[in-house]
């Protein structure tokens, strides 16, 4: 036996080594979907971002946002580009995103937490802060990169 045939998918695929924001056509969008992995440390992030999503839903507030930092390489792009998949929970590939996820977590309580916050229409605007504006003139200048995406 090979061991490729170990494996439920063709181990000789085209894999996108670096998950890009821009980077959202069809099938990109589904093999990303459909190979993403939930580790029990992204189900805790997960739960930590929808429980506070949660909360601004239920008690509207303007003192919300969401810092994600990490190491270069440690999936800070890729969970931040499935969370945008889930808030918009579009259809791609002629299934709705809340279905590719409803698969991956074995934690039904956390799964319906999601499933309930993302009922609403949610529009996404993603972008990679670095490549917009430089964020070393002052401290406004974060927010006006942020203006800038929103406006445009």
């Amino acid at each position: 036996m090979k061991l490729q045939n170990m494996f439920q998918k063709d181990i000789n695929r085209d894999i996108n080594g670096v998950i890009k924001v821009a980077q959202n056509d069809e099938s990109s969008l589904q093999q990303e979907l459909s190979e993403y992995i939930i580790t029990k440390e992204l189900r805790r992030h997960f739960r930590t971002f929808f429980d506070n999503y949660a909360k601004a839903i239920d008690y509207p507030t303007d003192k919300i946002g969401v810092w994600i930092s990490g190491f270069f390489g440690s999936g800070k792009s890729h969970f931040l580009k499935m969370l945008s998949y889930l808030l918009e929970n579009k259809e791609v590939d002629g299934k709705k995103v809340e279905d590719y996820f409803r698969e991956k977590f074995d934690d039904e309580a956390t799964f319906m937490q999601i499933a309930s916050a993302i009922r609403g229409e949610t529009d996404t605007i993603l972008f990679n802060i670095d490549i917009e504006g430089s964020i070393n003139k002052d401290k406004t200048a974060v927010l006006r990169v942020f203006a800038k995406m929103f406006y445009n």
